[in-house]
């Protein structure tokens, strides 16, 4: 991996947390996010990452159109079906909604570890 290959991913590791864990992610989208729906706020709640990534590979890559739409549209795309699929698997699985249950830490990490391989995967298509 190339420094500015590893720089971007660091910056895009920030944004994962700025957009899921700071008030970036509404109370609102977080209880979309819990419920499944409605859709819109986990689409608005995905924008969030979508804007923060393309942000971040701007500052490291330069304004590049066409890697910009790319890697917006990959973190787009990824980060609302894996927040909708682990929304719908805590619906039928209710353990995986319980933060007193092991099962729901589990899912976690995997839900992170997911959204993680994304950043990487983009941090190596962007420069």
């Amino acid at each position: 991996m190339s420094t500015q290959a590893a720089v971007l991913l660091a910056l895009l590791f920030v944004g994962h947390f700025l957009g899921d864990f700071t008030p970036l992610a509404t109370a609102r989208m977080q209880e979309a996010k819990a419920r499944g729906r409605p859709q819109r706020l986990i689409a608005a709640h995905a924008a969030v990452h979508a804007v923060l990534t393309g942000v971040a590979v701007a500052l490291v890559v330069g304004p590049q159109p066409s890697v910009l739409a790319l890697v917006v549209g990959v973190q787009f795309v990824t980060h609302w079906g894996l927040d909708a699929f682990r929304a719908r698997l805590g619906i039928r699985f209710p353990a995986l909604a319980d933060p007193g249950e092991n099962a729901f830490w589990t899912g976690l990490g995997l839900d992170q570890l997911a959204h993680g391989l994304v950043l990487l995967a983009i941090s190596l298509i962007a420069v």
